[in-house]
């Protein structure tokens, strides 16, 4: 028998971004509250289905399904809208130079399962104490139960100015919408539940069993998720010394030095640690890539 080859999927994303660069995303219910309805907002207004959501302190996941313009005017428009509402929120050192947002494409039907389910589990991960299903700000409910709670309201019943005070956009959202008495959009009133159902968990028992995934696999997903955060930081740190070693240097910035003097400053640093790469040596120095290698006899390495 052949193996099992997962159905092939091109148009589902993972983003998420960075909790290592801020002490604190959400602190009080209205933050989280903001978050949640940001996401919901601008997914629908770059035409995208949200799948999966969980906001934490510090960052958020989720799982968005649509055109791969639709995510990078996602990554765009929710960073702009989240330093937004900090500046005028009093709070701007949350956010200054502080908010990355990553999108990671989904290869396939199983990959899709795992880190819905990645993100579904999070909280718990994460410490907190009771099932996902009752975390506040993710999925919750809406993959677990089927009944719909009697104080939600429609936002067809608000007027326009009202719905742009309350979800503090102008974008006109779909009247069959729902929200709580919070102010919270519901998850199930914007999620994709119908392509869930039938593309994803076609059955409660598939849901459950695929929330034991191992531990092994959600550190591999957490791996994968850090590590262009890190590869950011490392280039961030890279930056900054190349900087500091031009002024001692030369007593200029980089962008005053000559060729020549870039060039020097870059074989410098090559000489001290030859893990750095020689591409990300010439962008970071301004330094020209084909002489940078002549000096360094790099032709016959790999850039």
């Amino acid at each position: 028998m052949d193996d099992f080859v997962p159905k092939p999927i091109h148009d589902c994303y993972h983003i998420y971004s960075d909790g290592t660069r801020i002490l604190v995303l959400c602190d009080e219910d209205d933050d989280f509250i903001l978050m949640m309805n940001l996401i919901a907002v601008v997914a629908y207004y770059c035409h995208l289905t949200v799948l999966a959501l969980e906001v934490m302190s510090t960052h958020f996941h989720c799982i968005l399904k649509g055109a791969p313009e639709g995510i990078v005017k996602f990554q765009k428009e929710i960073k702009r809208l989240i330093v937004r509402h900090f500046n005028r929120d009093g709070h701007p050192e949350r956010v200054k130079n502080s908010i990355w947002i990553q999108a990671d494409p989904i290869h396939d039907e199983e990959e899709l399962r795992r880190k819905i389910i990645y993100v579904f589990r999070n909280c718990t991960e994460a410490g907190f104490e009771f099932l996902p299903e009752d975390y506040r700000w993710g999925p919750g409910r809406s993959y677990c139960h089927s009944d719909k709670e009697k104080s939600y309201k429609k936002v067809c019943d608000l007027g326009y100015r009202e719905q742009c005070r309350l979800f503090r956009t102008r974008v006109k959202l779909p009247g069959d919408w729902e929200y709580n008495s919070d102010g919270m959009l519901v998850p199930r009133s914007y999620m994709d539940i119908n392509y869930l159902k039938n593309n994803v968990f076609v059955s409660p028992r598939q849901f459950i069993a695929f929330l034991s995934v191992k531990k092994k696999d959600l550190a591999e997903m957490e791996a994968a998720d850090a590590k262009p955060f890190m590869d950011k930081k490392d280039e961030n740190k890279l930056r900054k010394e190349i900087a500091e070693r031009s002024r001692t240097k030369y007593g200029r910035d980089v962008l005053q030095l000559s060729q020549g003097e870039r060039i020097e400053l870059a074989t410098q640093l090559w000489s001290e640690r030859k893990t750095l790469s020689i591409k990300q040596l010439a962008r970071l120095t301004r330094s020209d890539l084909t002489v940078l290698k002549a000096v360094l006899h790099f032709q016959d390495h790999p850039v």
